[in-house]
């Protein structure tokens, strides 16, 4: 068999928050690590998105980091990366569960034979997992984390290096103001990505424009308004569908927190017929629902763009190496953002860069 995928952690309770920190102990090349957490809930009023229990991933060799970001920015970045959406279950309801997968991919796509992440490269690999279930979905004490690899087995590759993931730099916007932020120059970046989780509104009322430049300035690579960066930008993906589920109190609001920040939409059709569910307009993460009269469960597909208020610029035009910009040839690399008029103040905008780092 070309190809197997490995548990690394079995389904463990994680009803104490915590870091887990498991070693890596394979000698066979990883295209993907997947984080699962699943969580029961206790009853049926939505604290945050579920993918906020993960409160950051790191992969590292000793004190070299290979990947560090949050699990909803790593759910993000995954999408981005490939155009493939990670499994994503948001539930509310009492007793019933959530699921979130956050991805890790080494390579442009599963299994790529020239990126992935080679254990034989390292010393001491190891992925460590924050973790708090009282952050996201409804309150419970009940939650699993299992992790699990995608690795090459009798199929023999020498990949030349893998997809290097970080968060770089991280600010609280104020209206109107402009942030500067150098871009890392030792390794190829083929793109950026930048945003805020759980944002009340759209990504484009928290950061207005975005810049970016090489050679101190001297070439604008990209250069507009958010608005219509997103417009443009969201024709090349697929949109993101959740399955969510929500038991909203009769005649009265519940919001409820979904993954697209942007162009989003809602099919929720309650599961009984002499219901009836009421979408109140809003955007970011939060959606307002209302159900005609108490009793019955609110349950579809909500889809739109912008997953988690991240947004992504890429470097290259295809999945060639050789397109991606090569920063360390022009000295310098610079993203600058605006803060829109009405900024989230509660969510930190955090920028990643994705590079390529080579062996």
């Amino acid at each position: 068999m070309y190809y197997r995928e490995v548990e690394i952690l079995r389904a463990e309770s994680i009803a104490t928050a915590g870091t887990k920190t498991l070693d890596i102990n394979l000698t066979d090349p990883i295209s993907k690590l997947s984080v699962i957490v699943k969580k029961t809930n206790t009853n049926s009023t939505p604290i945050a998105h579920p993918g906020k229990i993960i409160k950051n991933i790191l992969v590292c060799d000793g004190a070299d980091v290979l990947f560090s970001m949050n699990g909803q920015d790593a759910q993000a970045l995954a999408y981005f990366t490939e155009n493939k959406q990670p499994a994503s279950m948001i539930n509310y309801v009492n007793g019933q569960w959530s699921m979130q997968i956050a991805e890790i991919k080494f390579g442009r796509f599963l299994y790529d034979e020239l990126l992935a992440l080679d254990p034989k490269r390292f010393n001491n690999l190891q992925i460590k997992i924050e973790h708090d279930l009282a952050l996201g979905g409804s309150t419970g004490s009940v939650a699993d984390l299992s992790v699990y690899a995608h690795v090459f087995d009798e199929k023999v590759i020498e990949p030349a290096g893998y997809l290097y993931n970080k968060e770089i730099y991280s600010f609280l916007p104020v209206a109107n103001a402009w942030y500067y932020i150098d871009l890392p120059s030792d390794y190829p970046i083929r793109a950026v990505m930048f945003g805020a989780n759980e944002c009340a509104d759209g990504p484009e009322y928290n950061l207005a424009e975005l810049k970016l430049t090489e050679d101190q300035g001297k070439h604008i690579l990209c250069e507009s308004a958010m608005e219509r960066y997103l417009f443009q930008s969201s024709a090349y993906y697929h949109p993101w569908n959740d399955m969510a589920l929500a038991f909203p109190p009769g005649t009265s609001d519940l919001t409820i927190y979904v993954t697209p920040h942007w162009e989003r939409q809602s099919h929720l059709l309650n599961t009984q017929a002499a219901n009836a569910v009421r979408n109140n307009s809003s955007a970011g993460c939060a959606q307002i629902i209302t159900m005609a009269t108490a009793g019955a469960v609110a349950q579809g597909m909500v889809f739109g763009h912008n997953p988690f208020g991240q947004t992504f610029i890429k470097t290259h035009g295809g999945d060639k190496i050789d397109d991606v910009w090569k920063i360390g040839l022009k000295g310098s690399g610079r993203l600058e953002l605006k803060a829109g008029n009405t900024p989230d103040l509660d969510e930190y905008v955090r920028v990643h860069t994705q590079q390529i780092r080579t062996y």
